[in-house]
């Protein structure tokens, strides 16, 4: 009898090993698994502050070249709307800057900058279509996208910009 116990007993032992084998190794599983979701949401919310920041600097961009031009000789008032623009410098201290036609590609990133026409209702309030057009208001929208493992992101910050002077 004793001899039969002590076969059953190792008999348990290794379905007890290789029960608990298989949890470690689906929970190593599950944590690998989590793991690679961080990393991979990390790079997003990185790839999205990258976007945003180069959406930021072409506004600002916007804002230096009105401030530094006649609305309706060089300015923004002479753009086409709707086209698709990006910054660039033209260089000398200190350093000036321009929109050209087209997109640019920075690293990873296309950035664009597109005009639009503003209409204004009877209180003066910006409307969103109707209403009277305001030759001297531009809404201003800069778009930065990229493509991440096949999915594309976009980010677009608004800014309305006004002949000032």
């Amino acid at each position: 009898m004793l001899a039969q116990s002590s076969l059953n007993n190792r008999g348990g032992s290794l379905v007890e090993i290789v029960v608990i084998a298989g949890i470690i190794v689906g929970s190593l599983a599950v944590i690998l698994g989590l793991a690679a979701f961080f990393l991979a949401t990390s790079q997003v919310v990185q790839q999205t502050s990258q976007a945003t920041a180069l959406a930021q600097e072409a506004l600002e961009i916007v804002r230096n070249i009105r401030d530094g031009t006649e609305w309706s000789v060089d300015g923004l008032g002479t753009f086409t709307l709707g086209d698709l623009y990006h910054p660039e410098q033209l260089g000398g201290p200190p350093p000036e800057w321009t929109l050209v036609a087209g997109s640019e590609t920075i690293d990873e990133f296309a950035r664009q900058i597109v005009f639009e026409e503003v209409y204004r209702d009877g209180s003066d309030n910006i409307y969103p279509s109707g209403g009277s057009l305001d030759p001297d208001t531009v809404k201003t929208v800069a778009v930065v996208s990229w493509e991440e493992r096949g999915r594309t992101h976009r980010v677009e910050l608004v800014a309305y910009f006004t002949n000032w002077r």
